[in-house]
């Protein structure tokens, strides 16, 4: 038995005292491993949290890169499906007596329409046009054409001469002509159209434009030009490296099928 009173260390109060002081030091050692283990425990976590926000970031870029080829597999499979359309209206208006070149190339874009936009990607409020011009004597005419609909149908269809504006630049060089932003200086200076063709909205209108050269006849010679223009800057651009642009692959689309018409139908009339 452990005395209650006296002294020395032997008594109750002292053995409290040391077992007091014993636990004070156990628990600041265990205190010790525990703020240890703990900062550990935080950076580990930190570097867990780092790791975990790095592959949400590469899935964020997977998703959006499979986005953009899902997107880009859409706009592939509108330009096949536009050339197939406007091959089978060709294939049907040989059959009809009183068809000609220029009706079936107008019959050919809008039955494709709906395909031509997708593949060239056009927006829903974009401004754009798309028209086909046939050399008539001195100067390129408007035979077809279309729109978007919130564009009114201008009252007269400009024609253009050699070198006049994009179009006209086009036939005198037989090569196509793509501008990314014709609002840039030196593409202002470049196509020049003439005082009594221009329009107030020619510079909005006419931002970006493809304009492609259609070529029949062996020797080739220049039918006329299929001419794409949109208020979008950046639409049509020289990218050739670059195989998710086909806007200009779209244009050139159309170029092909309206000198196989002309070929066509010029045949026919032998």
């Amino acid at each position: 038995m452990v005395p209650d009173t006296g002294t020395g260390i032997l008594t109750a109060k002292g053995l409290c005292v040391w077992a007091g002081v014993f636990f004070v030091f156990a628990g600041g050692v265990l205190l010790f491993f525990i703020q240890d283990e703990a900062s550990d425990l935080l950076e580990r976590a930190a570097a867990l949290e780092g790791e975990a926000q790095l592959f949400l970031d590469e899935r964020d870029r997977l998703m959006a890169q499979l986005d953009g080829l899902y997107a880009l597999d859409q706009k592939r499979l509108a330009l096949i499906d536009a050339n197939r359309s406007m091959r089978e209206t060709l294939e049907q208006a040989l059959l009809i007596p009183a068809a000609d070149a220029d009706q079936t190339t107008q019959a050919m874009l809008e039955n494709a329409k709906r395909l031509v936009l997708t593949s060239i990607g056009f927006g829903i409020d974009e401004e754009w046009a798309i028209s086909v011009f046939k050399v008539n004597g001195n100067e390129l005419v408007r035979i077809a054409s279309m729109r978007a609909g919130q564009l009114p149908s201008p009252a007269l269809a400009r024609t253009w001469k050699e070198n006049e504006g994009f179009v006209g630049r086009a036939w005198a060089t037989e090569q196509p002509v793509i501008i990314s932003d014709g609002t840039v200086a030196d593409v202002l200076d470049q196509f020049t159209v003439p005082q009594e063709k221009q329009r107030p909205y020619d510079s909005t209108r006419y931002r970006s434009m493809a304009a492609v050269p259609v070529r029949t006849g062996d020797p080739a010679q220049i039918w006329g030009v299929v001419a794409a223009s949109t208020d979008c800057a950046g639409r049509f651009r020289r990218d050739p490296g670059n195989k998710q642009v086909q806007a200009v692959d779209t244009v050139r689309l159309i170029a092909r099928m309206t000198g196989l018409a002309a070929v066509a139908f010029a045949r026919s009339e032998v």
